[in-house]
């Protein structure tokens, strides 16, 4: 029996060194496997994070561009008001002078007032059909996010502009909000 007990010492050695191989390959095993979840959710929160820096990028642009609407709505009425001085008869031709110099200021100025080119990069993609149709002009806007870790995300919309009244407008009653529209447009 003494002998049996013996002879038997070197399996059980063997099996403990198996036992404990397979543990350890079990265990890196499911050691991989959370690594690669664990890049896995980075990599979908960077392209979260990309998606949304783009997005933010479309809404500074539309900032910009209401900024503009509110200047260009002012120097037209200083116009307007300075022509009806000279013409206190002619309501029409100011009416129509406050309507001229607010295309001419939007269209002067909204390219390089929605272009960034930090990071989101926003760009005007309609340059060459920028044009007043039906008293409103549409602007395409495209934004475009690049991460730390090369992550591109872009995004755009249609920014469309309306022309304000000028009796409104020199009442100090215009809602500057009614006369930009945001719409989406696919890339």
């Amino acid at each position: 029996m003494k002998r049996n007990i013996l002879a038997n010492r070197g399996s059980t050695l063997i099996l403990v060194v198996i036992i404990i191989a397979l543990i350890t390959v079990l265990g890196m095993s499911i050691l991989n496997i959370s690594m690669n979840h664990y890049k896995i959710k980075q990599a979908n929160s960077e392209i979260k994070k990309a998606f949304y820096m783009a997005e933010d990028g479309l809404n500074r642009a539309y900032l910009r561009i209401f900024d503009l609407i509110c200047e260009a709505s002012e120097d037209s009425v200083e116009k307007a008001d300075e022509y009806l001085e000279q013409n206190p008869e002619d309501y029409s031709g100011a009416s129509h002078m406050f309507i001229d110099n607010y295309k001419l200021y939007i269209l002067s100025y909204i390219i390089n007032r929605t272009l960034n080119s930090d990071n989101p990069h926003t760009e005007v993609v309609n340059i060459s059909r920028l044009m007043f149709v039906n008293d409103e002009l549409t602007v395409k806007v495209k934004s475009k996010y690049l991460s730390e870790s090369g992550i591109e995300k872009s995004s755009a919309a249609d920014i469309i502009i309306l022309i304000p009244d000028y009796n409104d407008t020199q009442a100090g009653t215009i809602n500057y909000f009614s006369l930009i529209c945001f719409g989406r447009f696919d890339l």
